[in-house]
């Protein structure tokens, strides 16, 4: 298991992996060129600030992936996809822009980080095409009027995608716990094991769809519960996964 991160110092933004807190620099885009080479460089994770984990090309998401959200059944229909911008990505500790006229919430997710380019892929070739995990936090904003069926405006606004602290990689996420926190209070608490579609599965079926690339992130469904957990201005917001990190930003009006 390694951590990666991607972080800013001096104005300037650098890979890095973590080892006992302290990052040591990494040459280049270390997912894209699957190679990892250290640039000498060390700093400790205190004084420098966090960036989201990746710079992907796209961000995919998987909707209705857990039984718990959608009831149990004798035989589960396909997840349903959706995306959101580039511009939606946010880095930990910084502020979710909300509106103080429509109702928000969060929703805790898993990630997968891309590692490979993929295209039509089967579930082995999936699995071989994922870097690692992050934990995302699926910001939604109450549809409007019922009209949004595209999902850009509930889904894809800025900060609307809260991405990190760090990359986990080789690590097994079949049964890990997911807790989505508001000033310490617990919202969701699930675990991925209660999803439809695996890692492989997911990856798979968007790439059904559309090529990948390396850095490209997939998120892999919310758990039940999630609209009961509403923010609002200065709301402390924490996504917990299991053997991966907590995920905390803070709630601001735009």
């Amino acid at each position: 298991m390694k951590k990666f991160i991607r972080y800013q110092f001096n104005k300037k933004a650098f890979y890095g992996e973590i080892i006992n807190n302290t990052i040591f620099e990494l040459k280049g885009n270390f997912i894209s060129t699957n190679s990892i080479k250290y640039a000498g460089n060390k700093l400790k994770l205190k004084d420098v600030n966090l960036l989201p984990p990746v710079e992907p090309s796209k961000i995919i998401c998987l909707a209705y992936n857990y039984k718990d959200l959608v009831g149990k059944l004798k035989k589960y229909k396909e997840p349903l996809l959706f995306s959101k911008p580039i511009t939606s990505l946010l880095a930990p500790n910084k502020k979710i822009l909300i509106s103080n006229k429509t109702k928000t919430w969060t929703e805790v997710e898993l990630a997968i980080i891309v590692g490979k380019k993929c295209k039509k892929a089967n579930i082995l070739k999936a699995k071989r095409s994922i870097f690692g995990y992050t934990i995302a936090n699926d910001v939604t904003m109450k549809n409007i009027a019922n009209r949004d069926h595209h999902l850009l405006r509930s889904k894809g606004c800025d900060t609307f995608c809260p991405l990190g602290p760090w990359i986990i990689t080789n690590i097994d996420t079949h049964d890990l716990n997911l807790t989505n926190r508001i000033n310490g209070k617990i919202f969701q608490i699930s675990k991925t094991s209660n999803r439809i579609l695996n890692d492989a599965e997911s990856l798979s079926l968007v790439s059904n769809f559309v090529t990948l690339y390396p850095g490209d992130v997939i998120l892999t469904g919310s758990p039940a519960n999630a609209m009961n957990s509403i923010i609002k201005k200065n709301d402390k917001v924490e996504m917990t996964i299991e053997n991966i990190g907590t995920l905390k930003n803070i709630v601001s009006q735009c």
